[in-house]
């Protein structure tokens, strides 16, 4: 087997449906399994799965065990020589994986790579990154990234200073379609399950470039992602800032802790904090009552999430989503 697509779902049945299909069609070279984890989605998801595409290998959690967790089950099934993280809302062209197979089989000295992201209308998206630094968050707190957006020393996030059409080494890429070697997956022991959702990737390419594996960016490759198409909201408050704010920077402040210490997180969670009060400042004296209340909303999330340091809305956990 060449590669097992291990897919993590959670009331993505609209979009899953297309994905897998893309995969079909566009995978004529590679030999390949599809291993779906749903993460207790009330969509149906699991029922569609059984009835339209009995091909592809189901393994339905009865509650919602996050995104790293739900990766290791679908990879514990897993018989392919590479390992790829594909999200539920992604379409797969031009013979995507087959071409990201062919380049990790050209080059052996690459532990992970990732295909360029383009959005609906073929819109870039940036999905690789340095690994995380307090400069790197306060250049983009204090929007140095767009002022000098051509500088490798203020516009790292996101790597805005590169131009996405080279093949290159970088730290990480998203994890929303990315391609491991299993035998690497194996050794680290698959991905962090202390991550419910974000940074699972950062921390495991971390862990692959400490032990010398390159990490690489194919730009030849391309894959349609849909990113935040199906993202939910509760009242009037949107999901991104109950539940995404909380799960992001707990994440955040693990990565810190478990990689650069004790210190460092408590720098990153103090940057944090000034940048929360700063955007309620900010959002204070606005006149537009609807985007008061969210600028409002956004900085107090900001402000709870740095002092508390973990998840401030635990009711929201079962509704949790990543893209």
């Amino acid at each position: 087997m060449d590669v097992s697509i291990v897919i993590v779902s959670f009331n993505s049945m609209s979009l899953l449906g297309a994905c897998l299909t893309s995969i079909r069609s566009q995978t004529r070279q590679s030999s390949y399994e599809i291993i779906v984890v749903d993460n207790d989605s009330s969509d149906d998801t699991a029922r569609m799965l059984r009835q339209e595409y009995p091909w592809v290998i189901l393994i339905a959690n009865g509650n919602n065990r996050g995104f790293a967790q739900a990766n290791n089950q679908g990879f514990a099934r897993a018989s392919g020589r590479y390992f790829f993280m594909l999200n539920p809302d992604t379409v797969i062209v031009d013979g995507a994986i087959d071409r990201l197979v062919a380049f990790m089989e050209a080059h052996p000295d690459v532990g992970i790579c990732g295909p360029k992201n383009v959005g609906r209308e073929g819109q870039l998206q940036l999905n690789c990154d340095q690994f995380p630094s307090v400069w790197n968050s306060f250049c983009s707190y204090a929007g140095l990234h767009s002022l000098f957006r051509g500088s490798p020393r203020c516009s790292r996030s996101q790597m805005r200073y590169f131009d996405y059409a080279s093949t290159r080494r970088v730290d990480r890429i998203m994890g929303c379609s990315l391609m491991i070697r299993a035998d690497l997956f194996k050794l680290l022991g698959g991905l962090d399950e202390q991550y419910f959702m974000y940074f699972e990737e950062t921390d495991f390419c971390y862990r692959a470039r400490n032990l010398g594996y390159q990490v690489v960016f194919v730009p030849f490759t391309v894959i349609i992602h849909l990113g935040g198409e199906s993202s939910q909201t509760v009242g009037h408050q949107p999901v991104f800032y109950k539940t995404v704010y909380s799960y992001f920077f707990c994440s955040q402040y693990r990565f810190y802790r478990k990689h650069y210490g004790f210190l460092p997180m408590l720098a990153i969670r103090a940057l944090d904090l000034s940048f929360g009060f700063a955007v309620i400042a900010r959002n204070i004296l606005r006149r537009n009552g609807r985007e008061k209340r969210k600028g409002l909303q956004q900085g107090q999330a900001i402000v709870r999430c740095s002092i508390r340091g973990g998840p401030v809305f635990p009711q929201f956990l079962e509704s949790g989503h990543r893209h």
